[in-house]
């Protein structure tokens, strides 16, 4: 790994500094935001036979209010990184001196838009710990800056990245990732008023009627390959927008990443500050051997939802992150003694997915009925979900555990696919105790540990087990509150 650590006195820098003067071109559109109101209604107002004359002085007045606030935003947003920490001083009128720490940094993101690569730009924002909302937000920001603001960490672009083929494949069953597929066909759809894929649908199914092939099981299956295939590529274009290249720093302090080649962005948190991690492996994933690693650190409230996730990891690759955190290597938490559910919680599981089988038979043979597919297409659909339920089910209650290790909590859960959820105990912010009337028959409980990013669920405990656990976290954690919450849900 390449010497990215640049000395504290050569980062440190006493004077005040601004963003780039490219930095007006979003501060432009944020104008524009901020006066919407006042263009709108102005804009009403032109078209009025009363205020036609004043038109010329309207469109003047609102271009420089809008040239006006980007300048002054602009012009009197400074900072500078000291000794102290960094410092921002921003307004005109109302003026506002903001000093954080560099022990209170709790996440810095960095991204890149498409418009500042070719300027070698990039967007800065900064949380610190207990916030509810951004301290720093600075756009326009140039190379040199952002070392500044980096405490001195910068990832070398000789750093080599985690193989193409690994992320590409990560699109593929990390479901996460699904989501801007999903997004990029729906506005497609509401762009073109719903009409072009009814019209390819209707045109398809007319040439198959009359080619007497709309029942063929070997044309449907080709037609589902092609979409098979087609989806393929737009996630390959997606992993070369968003993804690939993704290099990982890690040293004695902090973690970065840094991911995509379009839409570019860097991540980074503190070490110390992670607060669990996720190793998850779907089913297609384990083919391959590959996982994706989820390091849960602190956000605040607005961007909670955010996660530092590593993709297309090697078992090696985990276990060595796992161990540089001073946590068990996935092997080494197989080989625990490791405690396991009860067979009634599975049992229940058995009868709630019998159900789901029940009614996926009865839409195969409503679909069959309306000759939206052939019978022989439903029944083989019908028979790979049903023993996929199963089959998941049942490897669901063959491979799963927890325990507890040097107040470490360790959970497994196999099935078709698996992950592993590690949580420290002192990281733990909130317990409850879950019980649904079915539980309550059988003296189980649902225990919750909640972080602020993230929980670990066991699924079903008996009540003294449960109890035991959370006396345990009490013990950590005195300041949470003295008494279980049990929560009965019905």
């Amino acid at each position: 790994m390449p010497d990215t650590e640049i000395p504290a006195q050569q980062v440190l820098s006493e004077d005040w500094q601004r963003s780039s003067v490219w930095a007006l071109l979003p501060l432009l559109v944020k104008a524009v935001v901020q006066w919407i109101g006042v263009i709108i209604g102005g804009a009403y107002l032109s078209f009025s036979s009363n205020f036609q004359a004043y038109a010329p002085y309207w469109i003047t007045g609102v271009i420089l209010l809008v040239l006006g606030s980007a300048l002054l935003n602009w012009r009197y947003t400074l900072f500078r990184v000291s000794t102290q920490g960094v410092e921002l001083r921003r307004g005109v009128l109302q003026k506002e001196h903001l000093l954080l720490a560099k022990s209170r940094i709790q996440e810095l993101q960095v991204q890149q838009p498409f418009y500042f690569r070719p300027l070698r730009l990039f967007t800065v924002s900064l949380d610190s710990a207990g916030s509810q909302q951004q301290e720093f937000y600075l756009t326009g920001v140039t190379s040199e800056q952002l070392v500044l603001l980096q405490g001195g960490v910068q990832l070398e672009q000789e750093l080599p990245s985690t193989p193409f083929v690994r992320v590409w494949l990560a699109t593929l069953y990390n479901k996460h990732l699904w989501l801007p597929l999903v997004a990029v066909l729906g506005a497609a759809q509401s762009q073109l008023d719903g009409k072009l894929f009814d019209h390819l649908f209707a045109q398809g199914r007319e040439v198959l009627q009359e080619s007497g092939l709309q029942q063929s099981f070997a044309l449907q299956l080709a037609a589902s390959l092609s979409v098979l295939l087609m989806v393929g590529l737009v996630l390959l274009l997606m992993t070369l927008i968003w993804l690939y290249p993704q290099r990982f720093l890690r040293d004695e302090r902090q973690l970065q990443l840094t991911q995509g080649v379009v839409l570019k962005k860097s991540q980074r948190i503190h070490a110390k500050r992670v607060q669990m991690m996720t190793v998850n492996q779907p089913w297609l994933a384990r083919i391959f051997g590959h996982f994706s690693l989820i390091f849960h650190g602190f956000t605040n409230a607005q961007v909670q939802r955010s996660k530092f996730i590593l993709l297309g990891q090697t078992g090696e690759d985990i276990n060595q992150q796992l161990k540089a955190q001073q946590l068990l290597a996935l092997s080494e938490i197989q080989r625990l003694p490791l405690q396991r559910y009860v067979p009634a919680y599975f049992q229940r599981l058995l009868l709630i997915r019998g159900i789901i089988a029940v009614l996926l038979s009865l839409l195969c043979v409503v679909l069959w009925q309306t000759e939206v597919v052939a019978f022989s297409t439903g029944a083989l659909v019908l028979l790979v979900a049903v023993l996929w339920l199963l089959a998941d089910l049942w490897a669901y209650r063959r491979w799963h555990g927890f325990c507890v290790q040097d107040q470490v909590l360790y959970l497994w859960h196999g099935g078709l696919g698996q992950f592993w959820q590690v949580l420290p105990l002192q990281q733990v912010q909130k317990v409850q105790l879950l019980q649904s009337l079915f539980f309550r028959r059988q003296q189980l409980v649902q225990v919750k540990f909640s972080t602020a990013n993230g929980t670990v669920t066991l699924a079903a405990l008996p009540n003294q087990q449960a109890q035991d656990l959370y006396r345990l976290v009490l013990e950590l954690r005195p300041e949470l509150v003295s008494t279980p919450e049990l929560i009965e849900r019905h």
